[in-house]
C-alpha cells in the first residue's frame, strides 16, 4: 500500500472527473426542481421523462405519467392537430408551428386547463429521437391581461355612458335655460328634474367605476340586517319590506349596495306602495316584488348597461347588481314572481 503523501494516483478518482459528476449532480437537480415543468416524448408522443414540476402544474406525479400518451395532459380540442403535425414533421423535417414561446393551454388532471408558454427541444438519446415541451404555468399573467381587458372596456362603457347618457340631458338643460331667459320660469322646475337625473347617472357611473366587480374581505353576514339598512335608503314610507332571514357569507358593503339597487329598481318599476320580499332560497337568496314585473320570457337585455324600460330610469341598477354578484362568484336570473311582479334570484356558492 502506498505511503500517505507518495505521488502515486493509484486508487484516485481523477479530480475533473469528479467535477463532472458534481456538474452532472447539478443540472439534474435544477431539471428536476426548477419551476418549469419538462416533459419528454418519443416519436409515437408517449412520455418517457417528466420532472417534479409536473405535479404543481398538471396534478399528477412524475411516475404517473410516464408511459402515458401525451394527450393525457392535452386539451381534445388540439390532438388531431398535434399528431397531424408531429406527423408531418417526422416525414418530411418542415416545422409547421412556431417551437420557441408558444402559448397554449394544457389540461390539468382535475379537467381544467392550464395556459402554458411552451418551447420545444430535439434531441437524440442512445439514438432515439426525442422531443422535450419545456412548459411554464402563465396562468397569472393572463389573469392579468382579462383583467385588464375588462378595464379597458368598461372605460369604454363609461366613455359612452359620459357621451351619451349625460350630453342628452345637458342639452335639454341649455333649452330650458334658454326658455328660462326668455321669462318662462316654469323652465326651472324642468332643470330640477333635469338636474336630478344628470346626479343620478353621475353616482351610478361611480359606483360602478370605484366598486366594478371587485369585493372586499366577506364574512357571515344577516341577510335581514343589511336589507334593513339598504332599505333605510332605497325604500319609500309608504312601500313595505319584508324578510326572512338567513346568513351570507359577502362583502356586507356590497352586499348592500346589490340590495339597494334592487329596492330602487322594485320601487321604480312598482310606485310607492309596491310590498318587496327578500327570502332566502335552495340555491341562495331572492328579492320579489308585487310591482308590474318583466316581460315574459324577460328581455335578455336587462343586465346591460343603460338598459331601461323606464323614462326616469339609468339603466344600471341591475348591471350593478350582476357585477356585485359576479364579483362574490355569485350568478343572477330574474324571473315573474308570484304576485305577478319582478323576482331576482341570487344563486350563491355557499348553498
Amino acid at each position: 500500500m502506498a505511503e500517505s503523501g507518495s505521488g502515486t494516483d493509484e486508487g484516485r478518482v481523477p479530480t475533473d472527473s469528479l467535477d463532472d459528476a458534481v456538474d452532472r449532480e447539478f443540472f439534474r437537480s435544477l431539471v428536476e426542481n426548477g419551476s418549469d415543468a419538462i416533459v419528454t416524448v418519443d416519436a409515437d408522443s408517449q412520455i418517457r421523462y417528466a420532472n417534479d414540476s409536473v405535479e404543481r402544474i398538471f396534478g399528477y406525479e412524475p411516475e404517473e405519467l410516464i408511459g402515458e400518451p401525451l394527450t393525457t395532459i392535452m386539451p381534445e380540442r388540439f390532438r388531431d392537430s398535434h399528431f397531424a403535425a408531429m406527423g408531418a414533421y417526422l416525414d418530411t423535417g418542415d416545422r409547421t408551428i412556431d417551437w420557441n414561446g408558444i402559448e397554449l393551454p394544457a389540461r390539468h388532471r382535475d379537467g381544467h386547463e392550464v395556459p402554458l408558454s411552451i418551447t420545444f427541444e430535439e434531441h437524440t438519446h442512445h439514438g432515439e429521437q426525442l422531443f422535450s415541451g419545456i412548459m411554464r404555468d402563465v396562468s397569472e399573467r393572463v389573469e392579468r391581461e382579462r383583467k385588464l381587458e375588462r378595464q379597458n372596456e368598461r372605460l369604454e362603457r363609461f366613455a359612452g355612458i359620459v357621451s351619451h347618457d349625460l350630453r342628452s340631458p345637458l342639452q335639454e338643460a341649455r333649452a330650458a335655460t334658454v326658455i328660462a331667459r326668455n321669462g318662462d320660469e316654469s323652465a326651472l322646475e324642468e332643470l330640477d328634474d333635469i338636474y336630478d337625473r344628470m346626479a343620478e347617472l353621475i353616482d351610478d357611473v361611480l359606483t360602478l367605476a370605484k366598486q366594478g366587480r371587485t369585493v372586499g374581505e366577506t364574512e357571515s353576514v344577516s341577510l335581514s340586517t343589511v336589507a334593513t339598512s339598504a332599505w333605510r335608503t332605497a325604500g319609500t314610507e309608504t312601500a313595505t319590506l319584508s324578510v326572512t332571514d338567513t346568513r351570507l357569507e359577502a362583502d356586507p358593503e356590497r352586499l348592500r349596495t346589490l340590495l339597494e339597487n334592487l329596492f330602487r329598481n322594485a320601487v321604480e318599476h312598482g310606485g310607492e306602495t309596491v310590498t318587496v320580499t327578500v327570502e332566502p332560497t335552495a340555491e341562495g337568496f331572492a328579492v320579489a316584488d308585487d310591482g308590474t314585473g318583466f316581460d315574459d320570457p324577460p328581455d335578455e337585455a336587462l343586465f346591460d348597461y343603460g338598459h331601461t324600460a323606464s323614462e326616469d330610469g339609468t339603466g344600471f341598477g341591475l348591471s350593478i347588481v350582476r357585477d356585485v354578484a359576479e364579483a362574490h362568484g355569485w350568478s343572477v336570473r330574474v324571473e315573474s314572481s308570484a304576485a305577478g311582479g319582478a323576482r331576482v334570484v341570487i344563486e350563491t356558492e355557499d348553498r
